[in-house]
């Protein structure tokens, strides 16, 4: 065993304490920087570059001592030495107190910037034995509750002929959190193109597209941190455009354990959430990831009588370089084992494929996240079909209807990104539908995110905006008709009576962050598409919702 490896897996852990401790230095000197409110000087973006060489060369070395450590590989590299740490200016001091009031400089403390990303700890709501030799787990942010979707059923009076139930029991959850009544004969079901419930639809149908469950709450989020809660699982209205263009994708594995299932796991939850935890908590340790980014989803058992069981379980980020990164570095440390100190003595030693898809488990919505005094009718008369936001051309999208989301100061206090005027930090106008065939056909085959996207003008973003487009993209269309509509929307159906079913489509209404994008001939058949790598540089505004028309949907066929 000990001619195994020529490296030092002590010196794998100090490389990833410098570089974790070179990253808190960027953020320190980022945060004292706009805290002063000050501008970028050559002396302190010169300290910002020479600590982000210095996290570079450290990575590789990191990686080189990984190789030498379990595959038993030296490498040689020709790196000049790293730029030194530059010494701290002051001593930062994390406190959860209120400071002192003092106007004496011995007596302030400076306060350390919240971490960037946030970290949002996990708990496990839900465990079920789903089949006999199978126990799947519901991994969330703490912060998120699940309503119980069986809690409203006995409340809810069914119109009489009614035998298509599932509508109303979506309806009647949604009705429960704002307080309406779930007697469905006094107050109907209301379907249209300007009916919030029809559009309650319509999400439901559009988060099982993806996978996930519909979950309503009366609890008040800000959009700001959208991002970083889907990664951890549970998405919103301000993330719902990365479900549309499957941008979040998980590393999934499937680990070998020789833990006996019958008498480790099938017989205590405690035993299962005690074993959950210990697993996420480690594999983020040997990867220098947040605990967060780990998630279990199911753990099953092997062939009977092996004594043995298998562990599913997924990273994920909001950066899908670092998800792939995490996964290769996680797929090297697994082919010569882990430690025996640790829960990860219990996996087993081998060459494990990673598998991608995306994996959130919620659409999380809320009623406030809808603001109905800024709906748009683009069915009425006399809708001009062009202007200008941000300077740059607004096509609207007539025939639809929009269901306006709340989002006056859930990114930011200053609203200047949604204005109307054409002013001057207003963000352009674009168009998504709910799904993107670009995508999603490959990732079902399981490749990783840099080979499987279908990226078509990658290369062509590079050259218009350089290595800053070097990432995996997600594309919006500046039309919706012939943009978004129909190509990548898919319709749903609403079904009141036997008899009664109408067929409507969504599209997702969103401002793009000026500079963040590069324009495209395709992938759409009319208008222009937007590429952008930096998921955040795209805010959702409204859901537009559209009744098919089944006379035009006849003459097509």
């Amino acid at each position: 065993m000990n001619s195994r490896s020529t490296g030092d897996l002590n010196k794998v852990y100090q490389f990833s304490e410098d570089i974790t401790e070179s990253r808190a230095r960027i953020l320190v000197t980022m945060y004292n920087e706009q805290k002063r409110g000050s501008t970028s000087s050559k002396r302190r973006n010169s300290r910002i570059e020479n600590l982000r060489v210095r996290i570079n060369r450290l990575t590789l070395m990191r990686h080189d001592e990984i190789m030498r450590v379990y595959s038993n590989v030296t490498l040689n590299r020709n790196m000049s030495p790293l730029p030194p740490l530059p010494p701290r200016r002051r001593r930062l001091v994390v406190s959860t107190k209120p400071l002192p009031l003092s106007s004496s400089p011995s007596s302030r403390s400076v306060i350390a910037p919240q971490p960037l990303p946030p970290i949002l700890s996990l708990k496990i709501t839900h465990i079920e034995k789903t089949e006999p030799n199978s126990i799947t787990i519901d991994m969330v942010p703490n912060s998120f509750e699940p309503d119980n979707e069986t809690d409203e059923e006995e409340d809810i009076i069914y119109p009489e002929g009614v035998t298509d139930f599932h509508p109303y029991k979506i309806v009647a959850r949604y009705r429960k959190v704002t307080g309406k009544s779930t007697n469905f004969r006094l107050e109907p079901l209301l379907v249209g193109e300007d009916s919030t419930e029809t559009l309650v639809l319509g999400l439901e149908n559009f988060a099982q597209q993806h996978g996930c469950n519909l979950s309503f709450t009366d609890e008040d989020l800000l959009f700001d941190k959208s991002v970083y809660r889907a990664a951890c699982g549970v998405a919103d209205l301000g993330s719902i455009h990365l479900l549309a263009t499957d941008s979040l994708l998980t590393a999934s594995f499937q680990f070998e354990i020789d833990l006996d299932y019958d008498s480790e796991f099938d017989q205590s939850e405690d035993n299962i959430e005690k074993f959950v935890l210990d697993f996420c908590e480690t594999i983020s340790k040997v990867l220098t990831c947040e605990n967060n980014n780990v998630r279990v989803f199911s753990i099953n058992k092997l062939a009977k009588g092996s004594g043995k069981s298998e562990v599913n379980f997924g990273l994920t980020t909001p950066d899908p370089e670092r998800t792939e990164q995490l996964a290769h570095d996680l797929q090297t440390y697994a082919r010569s084992g882990f430690a025996t100190d640790t829960i990860l003595r219990h996996v087993k030693p081998g060459e494990y494929e990673c598998k991608w898809k995306p994996v959130v488990s919620y659409l999380q919505v809320r009623p406030s996240d809808l603001a109905p005094e800024f709906n748009y009718d683009y069915r009425a008369p006399g809708v001009p079909l062009e202007l200008k936001r941000g300077n740059y051309p607004y096509y609207l999208p007539i025939d639809w209807f929009r269901h306006a989301l709340n989002v006056l100061h859930k990114y930011t206090t200053d609203s200047t990104w949604l204005g109307c005027v054409n002013a001057e930090g207003e963000w352009p106008v674009a168009f998504h539908g709910t799904r993107s065939d670009a995508v999603n056909s490959i990732v079902q085959q399981g490749l990783l995110p840099s080979a499987a996207r279908l990226d078509v003008v990658k290369y062509e973003a590079i050259q218009q905006m350089g290595e800053e487009a070097n990432h995996p993209g997600l594309y919006v269309a500046t039309h919706c008709n012939g943009g978004s509509h129909p190509q990548y929307t898919t319709p749903f159906t609403v079904t009141t009576f036997p008899q009664k079913s109408e067929q409507f489509r969504i599209v997702f209404q969103c401002r793009v962050q000026p500079g963040k994008f590069t324009t495209h001939s395709t992938p759409v058949q009319k208008g222009k598409a937007w590429r952008i790598v930096d998921p955040s540089a795209v805010r959702p505004y409204g859901i537009l919702l559209k009744k098919e028309d089944s006379s035009k949907e006849d003459e097509k066929t």
